[in-house]
């Protein structure tokens, strides 16, 4: 019966992976063990309403107790920090990106600003975690102890008052259909890290040598950015594209067969436009192959060759992985359980 089913989902998804499916089979052995031989909808909920609260029961599964966070609202403690702290991450490093594009005066390579960029965004994302764990550590404290959990307010709390009706609200998920939310929110950052490497491409990727100084100095850029450019219409919807689809990843948060069909979609569209981009003669800048020559001193015609097979080498690598994707998302979509 599905209150069956939604019950114990509810109890197992609060508990570690490991513990899961013992428990799911204990505690439906228990429950058919209260239930007569032939049961009603009526009985089910009796002998569910006795078992208590999902998050309670759960709580009592544990093997470690929680003194600091109650066990009636530990997994929405849970859930909350979960929900929080890739948006946090997300948050902290566009800021960081967008500060130091903006602030970027060209007196440093842009390599180094680059690793004094990512040095001072990776102790401010440690820091903004440890601030996400505090506060909502101390806003539960406090609303558990004065009393302002009691309400029903489902983002925070299982409600003191809970009855198996709630159940009918349940959606259960299995761990093969879910998207994790970290998963959605670095796709969105890689899309977005993606539109900020390509409209800088000629100023980032390159040679960087050492003056006399030893400071790194951007010498030729790899790519020829006026070709890459000409093909910003295409590449900016697929960007527009892909974050459209991780936001609606974001809503149902499992994975289903449309939705695998529209993630294949975007696959092939940026697959077909990558192998065009890369395949174009005039993508790379004239004074790469020469300086790159001279600096590992070897024929241009060597590191041209090299460039090729490099080339080739990415487009196989990108198609395998696309399909490798592919298949895993609508194998994860057809799973039944």
């Amino acid at each position: 019966m599905k209150l069956i089913e939604a019950y114990i989902y509810e109890v197992t998804k609060r508990l570690p992976e490991k513990m899961r499916n013992d428990i799911a089979l204990e505690l439906r052995s228990t429950i058919e063990d209260m239930l007569p031989e032939n049961y009603s909808e009526l009985e089910v909920k009796n002998v569910l309403s006795k078992l208590g609260s999902p998050a309670e029961l759960a709580a009592s599964y544990r093997d470690t107790p929680r003194y600091l966070i109650g066990p009636q609202v530990y997994g929405a403690y849970i859930n909350t920090i979960k929900m929080v702290a890739p948006w946090a991450i997300l948050i902290t490093l566009l800021v960081h990106i967008v500060e130091s594009i903006v602030l970027f005066t060209g007196e440093e390579a842009l390599l180094t600003a680059i690793i004094n960029t990512f040095s001072i965004t990776l102790a401010n994302i440690i820091t903004v975690l440890l601030q996400v764990l505090f506060w909502i550590t101390i806003a539960f404290v406090i609303m558990e102890r004065t009393g302002g959990l009691k309400g029903n307010i489902p983002m925070f709390t299982n409600k003191n008052t809970w009855t198996p009706d709630d159940l009918n609200n349940t959606i259960i998920v299995s761990k093969e259909k879910n998207i994790p939310i970290s998963d959605i929110v670095f796709s969105i950052f890689g899309a977005v890290l993606l539109a900020i490497l390509y409209f800088n491409a000629d100023h980032l990727v390159g040679i960087y040598q050492s003056n006399e100084n030893g400071k790194l100095i951007f010498t030729a850029p790899f790519f020829n950015q006026d070709t890459l450019l000409s093909y910003w219409p295409i590449i900016l919807s697929l960007i527009s594209l892909e974050i459209t689809v991780n936001l609606y990843k974001l809503k149902v948060r499992k994975w289903t067969i449309p939705l695998a069909a529209i993630n294949t979609i975007v696959h092939l569209l940026s697959t077909i436009a990558f192998f065009f981009i890369i395949s174009n003669p005039e993508l790379i800048h004239d004074a790469f192959i020469p300086q790159m020559a001279d600096a590992i001193q070897t024929s241009p015609s060597t590191v041209s060759t090299f460039i090729d097979r490099f080339i080739w080498v990415g487009i196989a690598i990108t198609i395998v992985t696309n399909i490798f994707d592919i298949f895993n998302n609508f194998r994860k979509a057809s799973n039944r359980y």
